[in-house]
């Protein structure tokens, strides 16, 4: 698989996952919108730009304290420190490799227990796995150190086949790791610019003004209604104080700009000849 196919798929996810995650959290089905390709690729920036800074920023961090710890190990002393090094970082990399068990799984215990200790959003839910990641690559630096210490010793190599076939298992769970963690973020995100917009009554979003033949029934808060009589022709009610959310080829999904978490609602409306509707600038 080509490395753009590669990055095009982790975009299209994770975009996929942020706009799940947005219209969920207003009761909005995604699968309703028919939402294109290029739709999804759009907002991914959004939900990565984030975490992949910071981890670019992690990796270089990573990376120096590891280049600091080579330089130190590399001093000369009586008694090299390669392989004690290497023993200590494969212990501390395979705990925390063990970790990965209730981070993927979330066993009950887990979620109510450990997660709560962790302030709630997005530190709930990407911290754990990087701890996850961090294992895997100080396995990773072991596994150098153990090169790099029978080398200093002049011993030759044993078990290198094994120990590529390690390396690539760990490499695996890193990406793993890295991939939940970027995965748990954007569905993160998506929640978290839902309440958001919420909270800013909608600002930037399409408010609409609505028409209807017969009178809608609805709960959503400060929508403001008229009889306009015969005056109005066909379409004598009007409501003022909708939001247009999103619509798909059947229905329009309506926010009052009023809306209150979490008890409001999300109106849908047929797109049928009963209603009409007018954008306001």
């Amino acid at each position: 698989m080509a490395p753009g196919s590669v990055i095009v798929g982790l975009l299209y996810y994770m975009g996929r996952t942020y706009t799940t995650s947005y219209y969920v959290h207003f009761g909005v089905p995604t699968s309703d919108l028919e939402l294109s390709r290029e739709s999804y690729l759009t907002v991914s920036p959004t939900a990565l730009f984030l975490p992949l800074w910071v981890l670019l920023w992690v990796v270089l961090v990573v990376l120096a304290v590891f280049s600091l710890v080579l330089h130190w190990l590399a001093r000369p002393r009586e008694e090299p420190l390669w392989q004690r090094a290497a023993l200590a970082c494969a212990l501390a990399g395979g705990l925390l490799l063990l970790l990965g068990f209730p981070v993927f799984t979330e066993p009950g215990w887990w979620t109510g227990g450990v997660l709560s200790l962790l302030e709630a959003g997005w530190p709930r839910v990407v911290i754990p796995p990087l701890v996850v990641a961090l294992g895997a690559a100080l396995a990773l630096f072991a596994l150098r150190l153990h090169r790099i210490g029978r080398r200093e010793r002049g011993a030759p190599p044993v078990g290198l086949r094994v120990q590529r076939l390690g390396g690539a298992a760990l490499i695996g769970l890193l990406t793993m790791s890295l991939f939940f963690s970027l995965a748990r973020y954007a569905d993160e995100a998506g929640d978290d610019q839902a309440v958001r917009d919420s909270d800013a009554g909608f600002a930037g979003r399409v408010s609409v003004l609505i028409y209807s033949r017969s009178p809608i029934t609805h709960d959503a808060r400060g929508i403001l209604s008229a009889d306009l009589g015969d005056a109005g022709g066909p379409y004598r009610y009007q409501y003022r104080g909708f939001i247009l959310l999103a619509k798909s080829s059947a229905r329009y999904y309506l926010v009052s700009y009023d809306r209150r978490r979490p008890k409001d609602v999300t109106v849908v409306l047929r797109d049928d000849e009963d209603i009409r509707i007018e954008t306001l600038g």
